[in-house]
C-alpha cells in the first residue's frame, strides 16, 4: 500500500511538472504569436489591383476592390483618402468629400498620438499607430476637396476650404521650420482663383504672392507656372479675370514606399534574439506617362504647365523623416533583443520546449519589425495646369496626351463645357500607365 502510494505521488508530481512546463511553453509560443501577427499582410500590400483597375479607367471596379481590402482601425484614415479620390476620378464630388471630411477629421484627431500606439510603435513596429497622412498629404487634401466644390459650382464652399488651409498650413510650418516643400505652393495657387471668383480680390492677389514665394522655396526643378506670375501681374494692374478653361490632370500615380531590411547575426544570441532586424521605408518613384498636353477648343489652344511635382515633395518628405524613423526602428531592436533574452533565461529551464520556445522567439522578434509603407498612393506623380481663355457659352474642349517619344496616349472630349462671363470652368481628368506598360520599381 505504502508503495502504491508513493508511486501515485510520483505520477502525480510528474503530472504537474509537465503541465507546468507546457503553460510555460504555450505562454512563451503565444507571445511570439503576438510579436509574429503584425508582420501578416497590411492594407497597402493589396492595393496593386485598386491601381491596375484604374489604370484602364475601371473606377466601379477600383472602387469595389478597395472595400474589399483588409481593414484595420490603424488604416481608416488612408481608406477615405483612397476612396475619396477614386470617387473624385469617377466624378461623384459630392461623396468624394465625405470620404475626405472623414478622413481629415481623424487626422485632426490622430494629430496628438495615444501613448498606448507611441508604445506600440517603440515595442512592435510603425504599422501599428494609426495613419494620419504625411503633412504633405494633409495639405493636398484641401486641394482636391476645394476642386471638387468647385466643378460642383460652389465657391463659398470652395473659398471656406481656401480659409482652413491657410489656418492648417500655418500650423504645419511652425512644426516642420525647415521643411520648405510644405508651402502649399500649388494649393494657394488654386486658392488665389477660388478667391477671386469669390470677388475676394485682394485675399486672391495675397495667395498669388504666398504661391509665388512658395514655388520658389520648394525648388522642385520645375519652372514657376507662367499662368501665375501673369495672374499676379493682372490682379496688381487691376485687369478682370477672363473667361477661361481650367484643365487640371492627375498624371500618374505618386511613388510607393518598400521596405528595406537589414538583418544581422547577434554576437551575443544567448542574451536576445539570434538575429537583429531593422527595417525602414524605401522610396520608388513611378514614371509619368504625359510629358505633354494640348488643350484646345476650336482653333483656341493651350498648353500645361506642371503646377506639383507630388514625387519631389515625396522623397522630400521621407528624407526628412527617415532619422526618426531609424532611430525608433533602433530603440525597437533594443527593446524586442531584451525582451526575448529575458523569455530565453526562463525556457532554459524547460528542456527541450524551452528550445522551441527560444526557436519561437526568434522568429517573432525578427518578422515582427516592419517599416511603415503606407502612403496615399492614389495620389498623382505629377499635377499638370492648362488654362485655355474662350468666350462665355457652351464649348467642347479636347485634351490630347503625349508620351515623351511624341506618341499620342489619348485624347479626351469633354462636352458642353459651360463657361460663364468673367468666371472660370474647371475640368480635371487622370491618366496612368496601362498595367503592361507599368514599371516595377527598382
Amino acid at each position: 500500500m505504502g508503495n502504491s502510494s508513493s508511486i501515485q505521488a510520483a505520477d502525480a508530481s510528474g503530472f504537474t511538472q509537465s503541465r507546468s512546463l507546457s503553460r510555460s511553453f504555450f505562454g512563451a509560443a503565444a507571445l511570439a504569436l503576438v510579436i509574429i501577427l503584425p508582420g501578416c499582410a497590411t492594407y497597402s500590400s493589396g492595393f496593386a489591383k485598386v491601381e491596375q483597375a484604374a489604370a484602364v479607367r475601371d473606377l466601379d471596379g477600383a472602387v469595389k476592390t478597395l472595400d474589399e481590402l483588409k481593414l484595420t482601425g490603424a488604416d481608416e484614415a488612408l481608406h477615405h483618402l483612397n476612396k475619396g479620390t477614386l470617387l473624385r476620378l469617377q466624378g461623384n464630388y459630392a461623396e468624394s468629400n465625405k470620404h475626405f471630411d472623414i478622413a481629415k477629421e481623424l487626422a485632426d484627431k490622430l494629430n496628438a498620438i495615444s501613448v498606448s500606439e507611441q508604445l506600440a510603435s517603440v515595442s512592435v513596429n510603425d504599422t501599428m499607430k494609426a495613419y494620419e497622412g504625411l503633412p504633405s498629404e494633409q495639405l493636398m487634401l484641401y486641394s482636391f476637396k476645394a476642386l471638387n466644390y468647385l466643378q460642383m459650382s460652389d465657391v463659398d464652399a470652395a473659398a471656406v476650404e481656401a480659409r482652413q488651409f491657410d489656418i492648417k498650413q500655418s500650423q504645419i510650418a511652425k512644426q516642420n521650420a525647415d521643411a520648405k516643400y510644405l508651402s502649399g505652393a500649388f494649393v494657394r495657387y488654386l486658392n488665389a482663383m477660388v478667391y477671386e471668383a469669390a470677388g475676394e480680390r485682394d485675399s486672391a492677389r495675397i495667395e498669388l504672392q504666398k504661391a509665388l514665394d512658395g514655388y520658389k522655396k520648394q525648388n522642385s526643378g520645375f519652372p514657376v507656372p507662367a499662368s501665375l506670375t501673369a495672374d499676379l501681374a493682372r490682379i496688381k494692374a487691376g485687369k478682370p479675370a477672363p473667361s477661361e478653361v481650367v484643365f487640371i490632370l492627375q498624371n500618374g500615380l505618386g511613388p510607393s514606399l518598400h521596405e528595406a531590411t537589414v538583418r544581422i547575426a547577434n554576437p551575443n544570441p544567448q542574451n536576445g534574439s539570434s538575429l537583429l532586424s531593422l527595417a525602414v521605408p524605401k522610396l520608388a518613384k513611378r514614371s509619368v506617362p504625359v510629358a505633354r498636353i494640348e488643350l484646345s477648343a476650336g482653333s483656341a489652344v493651350a498648353s500645361a504647365e506642371v503646377v506639383e511635382d507630388v514625387n519631389d515633395i515625396a522623397e522630400k518628405s521621407l528624407n526628412d523623416r527617415l532619422p526618426g524613423i531609424t532611430a525608433r526602428a533602433v530603440a525597437r531592436m533594443v527593446v524586442k533583443n531584451a525582451a526575448v533574452g529575458e523569455t530565453k533565461k526562463r525556457s532554459n529551464e524547460l528542456g527541450a520546449f524551452g528550445l522551441l520556445a527560444n526557436i519561437a522567439m526568434d522568429v517573432g522578434s525578427a518578422v515582427s519589425e516592419r517599416a511603415d509603407t503606407r502612403t496615399w498612393s492614389l495620389l498623382p506623380g505629377v499635377i499638370n495646369m492648362a488654362r485655355l481663355p474662350l468666350p462665355a457659352g457652351k464649348h467642347d474642349i479636347t485634351a490630347t496626351y503625349y508620351s515623351e517619344s511624341g506618341a499620342v496616349l489619348a485624347t479626351r472630349v469633354f462636352k458642353d463645357i459651360e463657361i460663364k462671363p468673367g468666371r472660370k470652368a474647371f475640368v480635371s481628368d487622370y491618366y496612368l500607365n496601362p498595367p503592361a506598360q507599368a514599371k516595377a520599381p527598382q
